[in-house]
């Protein structure tokens, strides 16, 4: 897993492409390159991606709140070819290592209700969800384990 800079955006885009699946991801139905630069360039975001056979397998994001003094993982897509080998799990752990560099003791991510197998996956990891504070997502969260 290695941070994004902006020689990966072409790679990266696709995955943003499908709209069902960005939709579970971001909650929009496609993301342009315009927008993948912003994120890029933003101080509070830090964004990953893990390559396999020099193909985008998958990718993530921290989101910084320095007001809240926490962190969220954002933006978590696998690459269709690589679902269901691991990939999500080695993103997820790569992500968690990350955010023990931050000094902050939360982890927040959001679902979209109905993605019972995300869920799921996610509790594995000690993510417990939340009340939502935002209709039409769930909110998980747990300790930043340094």
């Amino acid at each position: 897993m290695k941070r994004v800079t902006q020689a990966d955006v072409t790679a990266i885009l696709p995955l943003f492409q499908n709209e069902t699946d960005n939709y579970l991801a971001t909650g929009t139905r496609r993301i342009e390159r315009s927008e993948i630069l912003t994120w890029v360039e933003a101080e509070e975001k830090d964004l990953f991606i893990l390559y396999e056979r020099e193909k985008v397998a998958a990718y993530g994001e921290i989101w910084v709140d320095e007001t809240e003094g926490t962190l969220e993982f954002a933006h978590l897509l696998v690459a269709p070819e690589f679902r269901l080998a691991g990939f999500g799990k080695r993103l997820l752990e790569g992500l968690l290592l990350e955010a023990k560099k931050y000094p902050y003791d939360e982890i927040f991510l959001r679902v979209l209700p109905g993605n019972k197998a995300v869920l799921d996956f996610f509790r594995q990891f000690g993510f417990a969800v939340l009340t939502s504070p935002f209709e039409g997502s769930i909110w998980m969260k747990r300790k930043n384990l340094k």
